[in-house]
């Protein structure tokens, strides 16, 4: 018995920090446990935060949008009043368009100068403009136009919608001072805003005739304009450029590869 005591003995300050620590443990377990309301105020706060942060990020947008509409609004309303003045004659003062247009093109050149600044690298080498939010606007918005319009056979709902679409990107593009492509531009209709599109039934928006003086006529066969184009036989599409120039490439290779082998031939 007395052994068995000496041997319990040793043993129980061994046993008690091990005790002490799991209720330490424990303590700590149930301070971190948070109770469910807690819970609901954390992420309440946490969405509460998110959607303020969107808030602030849109009205930064609109303040953006208003900004750039103000300025434009403000140019056209001084080349009107540049246009409405005339002199004693009444003939119109072509000093005050002159000093309009002037002005415009001043601050887009120093528009230009501060965009090719920012676009230079540390090699001095200069980068592309990166497409922003409005030019994916407007891409989104010619391609729903187009697809509606390929699809209204016999369905004017669809071509009105086509239109209305067509006509908020030319609204964006003035705002905003996107310029688009002539490739682009050219299949838009400038009085009734129809794109040239082949319908799904086979039909055509347009008809095309070549005159005497070598002028190509386009007609837009819902409202009847017409444009006329000067002939080139050597212009070519988007479509055909990309394709000539990798013909062009592959040729180049080609006489590459007949070089190397003329310079190393094989020993067949």
């Amino acid at each position: 018995m007395a052994g068995s005591t000496m041997e319990a003995g040793p043993s129980s300050p061994e046993i008690s920090p091990t005790v002490d620590q799991y209720h330490s443990s424990s303590l700590q377990r149930k301070k971190r446990r948070l109770h469910a309301d807690q819970r609901a105020q954390l992420t309440y706060q946490k969405i509460a935060a998110e959607r303020k942060a969107e808030k602030e990020k849109r009205q930064l947008e609109r303040e953006k949008r208003q900004k750039v509409l103000e300025e434009y609004t403000s140019i056209k309303q001084k080349m009107n009043k540049a246009l409405l003045k005339k002199n004693r004659r009444g003939q119109p003062n072509l000093n005050a368009q002159i000093e309009v247009l002037l002005e415009k093109i001043e601050k887009r050149m120093e528009k230009n100068t501060l965009g090719t600044k920012s676009m230079a690298s540390n090699d001095g080498k200069t980068r592309p403009p990166r497409p922003n939010e409005f030019h994916y606007r407007c891409n989104h918005l010619y391609m729903a136009a187009s697809l509606l319009c390929s699809q209204s056979s016999g369905n004017s709902g669809l071509e009105t919608l086509s239109k209305i679409y067509l006509r908020e990107m030319k609204e964006l593009c003035s705002v905003e001072m996107v310029r688009l492509e002539k490739d682009f531009g050219r299949t838009i209709c400038k009085r009734c805003k129809n794109i040239f599109v082949a319908r799904l039934d086979g039909t055509q928006s347009i008809t095309v005739k070549l005159n005497r003086k070598k002028q190509m006529i386009r007609t837009c066969l819902s409202c009847g304009a017409k444009k006329r184009f000067a002939r080139n036989s050597t212009y070519l599409s988007r479509n055909e450029r990309n394709q000539h120039q990798i013909e062009i490439e592959g040729q180049q290779q080609q006489v590459q590869s007949e070089k190397v082998h003329r310079m190393f031939p094989s020993s067949d």
